[in-house]
């Protein structure tokens, strides 16, 4: 069997897995709030609330996060994003991470975030 039948592929959706498990790790695609959330603040909040449900769905642990990737459409407003992401980061154990400004994809999006977490 090619290597592609054991990778874990979860949340399939067309053209796309949303997240990958590989060699131990998980790799989640670029996740934004619903078009409803209209503020940085309200999306993180969303944001970080979806990725709770899904860490709880899948198994996976925060304080097993080891990468962390942000996407803010105005770096000003990023203590917005820090605030909610405070709430779901384990203190005693945080990523490496990286914010920057950059345009997410959809015209309403203020952010898009991604994780990769170790399966251990």
């Amino acid at each position: 069997m090619p290597i592609s039948g054991r990778i874990p592929r979860r949340d399939v959706v067309p053209g796309m897995s949303r997240v990958v498990e590989y060699n131990g790790i998980a790799w989640f695609t670029g996740h934004s709030a619903r078009p409803e959330f209209k503020t940085l603040a309200t999306q993180s909040e969303a944001v970080m609330k979806r990725y709770a449900e899904l860490f709880e769905q899948f198994g996976y642990k925060k304080e097993n996060i080891l990468m962390e990737y942000g996407y803010v459409r105005d770096i000003e407003q990023v203590n917005d994003y820090l605030g909610a992401r405070k709430v779901f980061i384990d203190p005693e154990n945080p990523p490496a991470g990286v914010v920057v400004q950059a345009k997410p994809s959809g015209d309403e999006n203020q952010l898009e975030v991604q994780f990769i977490v170790n399966l251990d």
